[in-house]
């Protein structure tokens, strides 16, 4: 009888989507490891590899020809020459995060709207004040940067709370519905300029690595609110800091960061119209299930020798 794959699960994942795993492919060998305990051993002992698999070992994998990321982005994954085969398919977890991450980026934007960062404060300092400027979403423009799976998703809910979209894609194919006007990475400026809440939604590459840097940062409103749930160094940082406190951002809602965790010496932490999530925008009950379903799928595909069928394989060259 042939011998099946062996699969490498260096994710935490409940025994029951484990179980799934070993469904799909009775004959495999499979190992689960925590992320933290994975050796150069296992990595050599792996045909796939399931999680984020250490980078500096992956020029000695030489029996790895599938890693499938957990994540949406796939940044430090994308060099072919990290890899000790050029055949190495790379997979992420595209399509498991919009739902909570749109959510989690419209959290942010009717916190700030209801001045809810500030009443919270209130409410700990034990003190009744209403503020005159709480505001509403209904009628606001709202600028996505990324209209991918997230982007499209926060679309869809901005529609529906009767906000004007905009959307900037890389390459801008036919607008949908939820989307008023799409623009190129060349409308960037005017987006900003257009928008009252610019949502950051992008991947990172070396084409997105502090797209938004001083001289963008200058463009938004000085009203406007930035929120970023797609990855910390898209924004320069800094900049940012430079912006909130001078003033010519009325606020952000930042899930990533240049550095994570985010050090405790970071300006941001003490800014009062910044609102700091752990990176944990995509974080639900669901995405397990998710990520191990879009795993499955491609692994009855990969035993059958159906590669070119696969879904959510990584584009090494565009790093997405």
């Amino acid at each position: 009888m042939k011998r099946g794959p062996n699969i490498l699960i260096g994710h935490s994942l409940e025994p029951e989507y484990v179980a799934k795993i070993a469904e799909v492919a009775p004959k495999a060998t499979i190992c689960q490891k925590r992320r933290g305990e994975l050796t150069l051993e296992d990595l050599m002992w792996a045909d796939i590899f399931f999680g984020w698999p250490p980078r500096q070992l992956l020029s000695q994998a030489r029996r790895l020809r599938w890693v499938h990321l957990p994540s949406a982005g796939a940044d430090g994954y994308t060099d072919l020459h990290s890899y000790a085969r050029e055949d190495v398919i790379l997979t992420n977890s595209t399509g498991v995060f919009g739902i909570p991450l749109a959510e989690h980026a419209f959290s942010m934007m009717l916190a700030f709207s209801r001045t809810l960062h500030t009443y919270i404060r209130f409410q700990q300092e034990k003190r009744w004040e209403k503020l005159p400027h709480s505001g509403e979403l209904f009628g606001k423009t709202l600028g996505i940067v990324g209209l991918g799976d997230i982007g499209t998703e926060i679309a869809i809910r901005a529609k529906a709370f009767g906000m004007h979209v905009w959307g900037l894609r890389r390459r801008p194919r036919e607008k949908p519905d939820c989307v008023d006007q799409l623009v190129g990475p060349e409308g960037l400026q005017e987006l900003l300029k257009t928008s009252d809440y610019v949502v950051l939604a992008l991947p990172l590459t070396a084409a997105t690595r502090q797209m938004l840097g001083e001289e963008e940062l200058r463009c938004m409103q000085p009203h406007a609110i930035l929120i970023n749930v797609g990855r910390g160094p898209v924004v320069d940082e800094l900049a940012l800091v430079d912006a909130l406190r001078e003033g010519r951002l009325a606020g952000a809602g930042l899930d990533v960061f240049a550095e994570e965790p985010l050090p405790k010496d970071s300006p941001l932490w003490g800014i009062p119209n910044v609102i700091i999530t752990p990176h944990s925008g995509g974080v639900t009950p669901e995405s397990a299930g998710r990520t191990t379903e879009i795993f499955c799928n491609n692994l009855e595909l990969w035993l059958e020798g159906r590669y070119s069928e696969m879904s959510n394989v990584v584009d090494m060259q565009a790093g997405y």
